[in-house]
């Protein structure tokens, strides 16, 4: 079995969230969700002062920093034209913006319009974080942000799942006890951020694949109903432990040191071997390692590059790339 990670919704951040949860269409999203990390990283912004328009098209500079501290200097372009017409059909007469350090923002109609409040909502816009997940999507009308990797790469602070619930309910709706730790007890890293800036929450789907030999007779695995339900479960309670126990990211108190050994996970079951990786653009270091994900865009899917966590009977390890595999 092999277990792939995908967010249901771009990555938020810590700040950000109190205004999307209102969303009812964002809401039943993130209730897609049951495993999620939090992760911290030098604040990127926008330099609203310096946008070059021609024409559709706006190149807006990214500024950010590396964990070390040196400055990341990007820019991307974005075809407004490009995204008008894949969402909404055609091409609008008159396009009106908005851009801040945070967040860029396009609607169809007039700047009179807009300031009589008679548009309706925005037919796309970018946080920071949505430029860096729809750049590591493919999403068409983004070029450039060449050093998107640099700038999708973070510290994880804590792993964690929703057990009853979703992650709407636990992380975003409810006072999450790691969560307020983080914000209370880390410093910006970047000198005049604000910490709950640079907090940045993920909302995964965990995605179980079967490999099977089947010999006649033998009857396909049933990925409806109760029981299929009741085996992710116990997946995602898996893959919250193999996280944990191989990177230990440092707000998570339980570090799951029996691993692969545990009640309610896959140990013991029917898998001879079982894993976990990250199918998007996105990297994840802590002091005990690195997780690099993966999508390719052109595939549909994670490529070679991507890190796994691989499980056979009592052995569990990091393999891939960034662990000096090929």
């Amino acid at each position: 079995m092999l277990s792939t990670l995908h967010l249901v919704y771009p990555p938020v951040s810590s700040y950000e969230a109190d205004s999307v949860k209102v969303d009812p269409e964002v809401e039943a999203l993130l209730r897609g969700s049951d495993f999620y990390v939090m992760a911290m990283r030098p604040e990127v912004v926008f330099d609203d002062q310096n946008i070059q328009i021609d024409g559709a098209e706006w190149t807006v500079p990214v500024l950010g920093q590396t964990h070390g501290g040196k400055p990341i200097a990007d820019q991307v372009t974005l075809d407004i034209a490009r995204f008008a017409s894949d969402l909404l059909g055609e091409e609008p007469e008159s396009i009106t913006a908005e851009a801040g350090p945070k967040m860029l923002r396009f609607w169809a109609g007039t700047m009179e319009d807009f300031e009589a409040d008679q548009l309706e909502g925005p037919f796309e816009w970018f946080t920071t974080e949505k430029l860096l997940h729809d750049k590591g999507r493919g999403v068409d009308g983004i070029t450039g942000l060449d050093r998107h990797r640099d700038l999708a790469t973070y510290e994880l602070l804590y792993v964690g799942i929703a057990k009853k619930t979703d992650t709407f309910d636990r992380l975003f709706e409810r006072a999450h006890h790691a969560r307020q730790k983080i914000l209370s007890g880390e410093w910006p890293r970047r000198s005049g951020a604000r910490v709950t800036d640079e907090l940045i929450l993920f909302p995964f789907r965990v995605e179980p694949t079967i490999l099977r030999t089947l010999e006649l007779g033998d009857e396909p695995t049933d990925t409806t109903g109760e029981a299929w339900a009741q085996y992710k479960k116990q997946v995602v309670a898996d893959a919250e432990k193999a996280f944990v126990h191989l990177l230990d990211p440092q707000y998570n108190v339980e570090k799951f040191a029996s691993y692969p050994k545990g009640a309610d996970g896959l140990y013991g079951g029917d898998h001879q071997r079982y894993g976990y990786l990250i199918a998007e653009n996105v990297t994840f270091t802590t002091a005990n390692g690195t997780m690099r994900g993966s999508f390719d865009p052109r595939l549909g899917m994670f490529d070679d590059s991507a890190d796994w966590i691989f499980v056979s009977g009592d052995e569990v390890e990091l393999v891939g790339p960034s662990q000096g595999d090929t």
